[in-house]
């Protein structure tokens, strides 16, 4: 591939196969969004009893973080302003996508919004796709300033 292809990035087609014009996604954000889209919110794929660790999510001041063993696996990162968590993007280290850590992840980032009593504007296309398919949490969205 050339420089310029490069640094022209390449468009996901939509669900019928044509690019929608909404933006570009890497690699990346495309898997996860087809992940959080598979199926209703499920388990964390854990490790067996015999693990040597287990997976933990915590809340840290702009993140929420899924680690296993010290290391970390996943992170959803948000800035809260104005009585909202605005929620920015969404990774998962690749060997560990297709396991259901992003959903959970997402899940408990939610439930915790919700908690604390925060409405959400959702800018992360991966809890945007998350979000269609589990409308139990439509509520959150901050209806003047809904993000995407």
């Amino acid at each position: 591939m050339s420089t310029e292809q490069n640094s022209e990035g390449f468009e996901y087609p939509d669900a019928a196969g044509y690019p929608d014009g909404a933006g570009f996604l890497d690699e990346g954000t495309a898997a996860l969004i087809d992940e959080v889209t598979a199926g209703a919110v499920r388990d964390i794929d854990q490790p067996s009893a015999d693990a040597d660790s287990e997976i933990d999510v915590r809340r840290d001041e702009h993140a929420y973080v899924v680690t296993a063993g010290g290391r970390e696996l996943a992170v959803l990162r948000f800035d809260e302003a104005d009585g909202r968590a605005v929620i920015l993007t969404t990774t998962v280290v690749p060997e560990y996508r297709g396991r259901g850590i992003a959903a959970a992840l997402i899940a408990d980032a939610l439930d915790d919004f919700r908690d604390r009593g925060l409405r959400i504007t959702v800018y992360c296309q991966v809890v945007a796709a998350f979000m269609a398919g589990n409308q139990q949490y439509s509520d959150l969205l901050d209806p003047e300033r809904p993000g995407r």
